[in-house]
């Protein structure tokens, strides 16, 4: 199994969340049962992170928050060095969250009868996205239950309805974990030109790619052409582990559209959190060593989820690429209701029909080894093993 501590840093000390208020262990404080849902990990924050915080907090000073230069420059930085792109400047309005985002960007850019489409499965706040916004919401979907990133441009060539305008594009994909290729989003960038998309990209997952010879390709960097109808989605919140700190990016290179997202997001989008910021430009500013070592630790993680499924070969998987979520498909092993068997045996997994597909779990591995020790063999005692 790889390692997964380094000099530096150490992601198997566990620290007893319960009691903290945490959405992740909150609903089962009184019960004993590991947590393995929604995507945040249980591992502490980089110590520059840490250390920003705690020097915001002793100053006692928490008003309202401002974008700053050095932020903007460790952020265009963090792009050059990670994904070989630098966005202009001026294309950034940062936002609270890229959920909120992503409502603001369908408003800025759709008529009031035009639709959404997305590929599934997807996690829920895109999976749900046009009843929320009471929008036409067209699921691109083979009905595996698995992610095809290389079927979407046909889908999207072929399947997409007369009143279909934008495109939720989220890359690396979650649940599924797995990537779209260059030549994928030249294909899906064609078809878009052709009808007259918006690429709404969440790539929030961006800085997570597990496969060494991978590297995050952002849609935007395609080309002047995709460029302009695309908005990008990124955070520090999966990368760094602050979710709860509320601070991402929406990268619109196009003036007009980026206007009207500004106007859109008036009265529905709050001001920055200030701690969000701080923490923010921390990361990217000195993360990246912190980063490295996470990424060794999560394939340890995921070594040792995959030597595990050797044992219960009836259970579908579908290796990712990228991300600290695992995709299992439970159709054959736990046919009736696979959530509530693992609920039972004491741990808790995300439903796969929230993503749009029945019958699969999603499993959080962004945890210390021993955590996922305890769940893999609570997991396993569901399965018969």
């Amino acid at each position: 199994m790889t390692t997964s501590t380094s000099p530096q840093f150490d992601f198997n000390i566990r620290i007893d969340r319960r009691g903290t208020a945490s959405k992740k262990w909150q609903p089962s404080e009184q019960a004993d049962i590991v947590p393995m849902w929604v995507a945040d990990m249980d591992i502490p924050a980089p110590p520059a992170v840490r250390a920003a915080l705690e020097q915001m907090a002793t100053n006692g000073l928490l008003g309202y928050g401002a974008v700053t230069d050095d932020l903007v420059q460790a952020f265009l930085s963090w792009c050059e060095r990670h994904y070989g792109w630098t966005p202009d400047p001026d294309w950034l309005v940062w936002v609270p969250g890229v959920v909120p985002a992503m409502h603001v960007a369908t408003e800025a850019w759709l008529d009031r009868t035009e639709g959404l489409a997305t590929q599934t499965p997807v996690y829920p706040p895109i999976y749900h996205m046009g009843r929320v916004r009471q929008r036409p919401m067209q699921w691109l979907d083979d009905h595996s239950g698995l992610m095809s990133p290389a079927s979407l441009p046909d889908q999207l060539a072929g399947d997409l309805k007369s009143d279909t305008r934008a495109l939720i594009l989220c890359n690396p994909q979650n649940p599924s974990g797995q990537i779209y290729t260059r030549a994928e989003l030249e294909a899906i960038a064609a078809v878009a030109a052709e009808r007259d998309l918006l690429i709404i990209s969440d790539e929030i997952w961006a800085d997570l790619i597990l496969d060494a010879d991978c590297r995050h390709i952002p849609f935007a960097s395609l080309g002047p052409a995709a460029a302009e109808r695309s908005i990008t989605l990124l955070a520090p919140s999966k990368t760094f582990n602050i979710a709860g700190l509320c601070c991402a990016v929406a990268i619109i290179p196009d003036a007009s559209l980026r206007a009207r997202f500004q106007q859109q997001a008036q009265g529905l989008l709050p001001d920055m959190n200030y701690a969000g910021l701080q923490a923010a430009r921390a990361a990217y500013s000195e993360g990246g060593p912190w980063l490295d070592a996470l990424r060794d630790h999560l394939r340890g993680n995921l070594e040792r989820v995959e030597t595990w499924l050797r044992d219960f070969p009836t259970v579908g998987y579908q290796r990712p690429r990228a991300t600290y979520v695992v995709w299992l498909d439970m159709r054959q092993a736990l046919p009736a209701d696979p959530v509530d068997a693992f609920l039972r045996a004491g741990v808790a997994l995300s439903d796969g029909a929230d993503f749009g597909a029945p019958g699969f779990v999603r499993l959080n591995i962004g945890c210390p080894q021993a955590q996922l020790e305890t769940a893999l063999q609570r997991m396993g005692q569901a399965l018969g093993g």
